[in-house]
């Protein structure tokens, strides 16, 4: 199976997207006290995951981390959020086929049980030896999204807005 048919096979309207290594580029910024100071997204990305909602996907952010930011990040983009630090118990909670984008050990469950699994240059070996894993032409923190929207584009699984 060609990847074309193969992205053409999926019929999902849900996406999970790590958020620690996909969304950002995995470093925590933390204060001489501990506290976690702040991480940073991608612009790129807030664009294509308000334009996954736009064309009616339901988008959920999942990460370990309960650092109050990415409930803000979130909120902004239009995105739920689940935090959860097994993904292997994500898929129950969900009927249905789905997309994920994932980087690391952690995400691994939730990337096998996809209809269509993503993962950025330099992703953990443990995600890109994944049979049917679509490691996309970008590094973790820029743009990671943006590059699935567009291979979702260029395969012709979504039609233009």
């Amino acid at each position: 199976m060609t990847q074309r048919s193969a992205f053409e096979a999926v019929k999902t309207s849900r996406v999970f997207i790590d958020c620690d290594g996909v969304l950002t580029d995995g470093k925590l910024y933390m204060s001489a006290d501990g506290s976690k100071m702040f991480k940073a997204f991608h612009t790129r990305d807030v664009r294509a995951i308000r334009e996954f909602v736009a064309r009616g996907f339901e988008v959920v952010i999942v990460t370990a981390d309960e650092w109050p930011g990415i409930q803000h990040f979130a909120a902004k983009v239009g995105a739920e959020l689940c935090v959860m630090r097994d993904k292997a118990h994500l898929a129950p909670m969900f009927t249905g086929q789905y997309i994920a984008i994932g980087d690391d050990a952690w995400d691994a469950p939730m990337l096998k049980g996809a209809a269509l699994a993503f993962a950025p240059l330099g992703a953990h070996v443990s995600i890109t030896t994944i049979p049917g894993i679509n490691v996309v032409d970008c590094r973790s923190g820029e743009g990671v999204v943006s590059a699935v929207l567009d291979s979702l584009l260029a395969t012709g699984s979504l039609a233009p807005l």
